[in-house]
């Protein structure tokens, strides 16, 4: 699975990014939102998860990823994505409204994990 990790804390990223790896997941970094909407416009076919800070580094960033790739594939018609919110502060509500799933930031490896399995379940669900 490749995983779309946007983050603008470097430390964090790293970490993530080892953490991921080490269950096997396959990591493309984004560090902010103009990076981030690169990606996802050269490459949301091959992404299987974005996961994204919902502040990058100024509020709400995360939540315009989310909906840039939200929009690119309602317009070319690709395959539903699971989308996963991440914040320090509670961003729970934020997350609903846009149809993705929230993590409570700080997070272990089996909560990160059982949240890509919930996102990745809901967007099947939602593309059926």
């Amino acid at each position: 699975m490749k995983i779309l990790l946007v983050e603008d804390y470097d430390v964090f990223r790293r970490i993530l990014k080892t953490m991921l790896e080490s269950r096997g997941y396959e990591i493309v970094e984004a560090a902010d939102k103009g990076s981030a909407c690169r990606i996802i416009q050269e490459s949301i076919q091959e992404i299987d998860l974005i996961l994204s800070d919902c502040d990058l580094p100024a509020p709400d960033e995360g939540l315009e990823v989310i909906a840039f790739a939200q929009d690119i594939i309602d317009f070319f018609g690709y395959k539903n994505i699971p989308m996963i919110l991440m914040s320090g502060r509670d961003r729970q509500t934020e997350a609903e409204t846009v149809g993705v799933e929230f993590l409570l930031k700080p997070f272990d490896l089996k909560k990160l994990e059982s949240t890509i399995q919930l996102a990745t379940i809901r967007a099947e669900l939602t593309h059926a």
